[in-house]
């Protein structure tokens, strides 16, 4: 790898180790500049403006970690290699922690420092990529510092949605893949409703078996059981009392406690463990599910009267892979988060990082995007993120086999060949919406075979959402078979 002559300062009281580095950095085409100590280093600093430091720990006054944090203090951005003879775990945690590039023991190994300068020059050229100006916002805002994010078409629509929905009192049912964000959405609906000053009460029905989920919606009098508060405790429909009350993994919930709740919300009341009258409560609410709960009640696990009860008004949120023109922005969101909690300004990430993250398929949606963006802003210790702080999951993915792919061509080739040579001689024009309308209804029909009719399974082999998945269905005849 060729590198751009770079400025590389040596913070080193050891003569013999600043000739060496000096002879070594000519060599390697950069330019050179010394210093004995590090009240000499920060002076340099400022007036050789260097590229890269290289800084040792042990130095006659200042310390190399105190004038790590001076460095830093000045140039935010310059790149420190901290070195040090005296090799110990404290040290190299502290140095890291201070936002060092790297550590490395001495003695030196030059072929080291030659592979960390690389990697840090490499760094310094993707972070010239980036642009400078901030991506513009695309963010609905939400208490406690909550953010929904996104400005692709089907967020769009789910903007709408909330707007439309937000001030009406029925219930709501958010259907999607885990981590897409559905708690987000049942916020922001509480945030712009005329409850938004009312408790917002979340409770995920399948974190806790049977018993406890019980007693925590509908609460418990005294002595209603062993162990139970002598003075009793109010349920989570109590506590949600004039607001809002989010159920979660709503399919989770048992058919025993599914007949408790559909009468509850009948008759707007309920009735504590152990207790012995009705109570009053005025209660929004809100569910949500990963699962397909139409199948559910088909498969007779569901109550089909309390599916309709929620199914009154529907969000259906789209997985990551199928809104990736959201990516960016949510990268930017989370660099943002990050930067506070990590206390350093992590700028972006990489073009060529950002191309990895674009092309994964994001199994956990945009949960696990943002733990990657955490974990690798981590990793950085600068502030642009490259490809090589990325898990190994994505640096490797490599989407749909080669050799599968490969044959769907050769099989599809053949057949439409054919289909071409019939409709040249016959004069039939549309061709193209037909082989496609032929390939989708063969395509769907052996997906929902092959997964005994379950449509939110096919709509996820497919990659596409279960709202179009249906439309196709009704669209190419398909019948489905259960």
């Amino acid at each position: 790898m060729e590198l751009a002559m770079k400025n590389v300062l040596v913070i080193d009281d050891d003569e013999k180790i600043c000739w060496a580095f000096e002879q070594f950095l000519t060599d390697e085409g950069h330019r050179p500049i010394i210093a004995n100590n590090a009240e000499e280093g920060l002076r340099k600093i400022q007036s050789e403006m260097p590229d890269i430091i290289l800084l040792d720990v042990r130095l006659p006054g200042m310390n190399g970690l105190e004038a790590l944090k001076q460095i830093k203090a000045l140039q935010s951005e310059v790149i420190v290699i901290v070195m040090t003879a005296y090799d110990n775990v404290e040290t190299t945690i502290q140095a890291m922690q201070l936002h060092a590039f790297d550590f490395i023991p001495k003695p030196i190994d030059l072929d080291q420092v030659k592979a960390i300068i690389e990697r840090a020059t490499q760094m310094q050229v993707e972070r010239s990529k980036m642009p400078s100006s901030e991506l513009p916002s695309a963010e609905v805002e939400l208490p406690q510092g909550h953010r929904l994010v996104g400005k692709s078409p089907q967020m769009q629509e789910i903007y709408k949605l909330i707007g439309m929905i937000a001030n009406n009192t029925v219930t709501v049912l958010i259907e999607g893949e885990s981590g897409t964000g559905k708690e987000l959405i049942a916020q922001s609906i509480h945030s712009n409703s005329s409850r938004k000053d009312k408790p917002f009460v979340p409770v995920n029905c399948g974190a806790l078996p049977d018993d406890l989920l019980e007693s925590e919606l509908f609460g418990y009098e005294a002595g209603a059981f062993t162990g139970a508060n002598a003075k009793g405790k109010p349920g989570r429909f109590e506590l949600a009392d004039g607001g809002t009350l989010f159920l979660d993994e709503i399919s989770n919930m048992s058919p025993v406690l599914q007949v408790k709740l559909q009468r509850a919300l009948q008759e707007q009341e309920i009735e504590r463990l152990g207790g012995t009258r009705p109570l009053k409560v005025d209660v929004r609410i809100i569910a949500a599910t990963n699962q397909d709960l139409a199948e559910e009640v088909r498969l007779g696990k569901f109550r089909e009267d309390l599916y309709y009860r929620f199914n009154l008004l529907s969000i259906n949120l789209p997985p990551l892979r199928e809104r990736t023109t959201d990516i960016p922005l949510l990268i930017h969101h989370f660099l943002q988060t990050v930067s506070l909690e990590l206390e350093q300004n992590v700028r972006g990430v990489s073009p060529g990082c950002l191309e990895l993250l674009q092309q994964y398929d994001w199994p956990g949606n945009v949960r696990e995007l943002e733990n990657t963006v955490k974990s690798a802003a981590v990793l950085s210790r600068t502030d642009v993120i490259l490809p090589e702080h990325l898990p190994p999951e994505i640096l490797n993915y490599k989407g749909r086999s080669q050799s599968t792919q490969s044959r769907l061509e050769t099989v599809l080739e053949s057949v439409l060949k054919e289909t071409v040579r019939d409709a040249v001689m016959q004069a039939r024009n549309g061709l193209y919406d037909e082989a496609i309308d032929a390939v989708d209804h063969a395509l769907i029909k052996s997906v929902l075979d092959e997964v005994e009719g379950n449509q939110t399974k096919s709509a996820k082999l497919l990659g596409i959402s279960r709202t179009t998945l249906l439309q196709k269905i009704k669209k190419l005849g398909i019948e489905v078979n259960a």
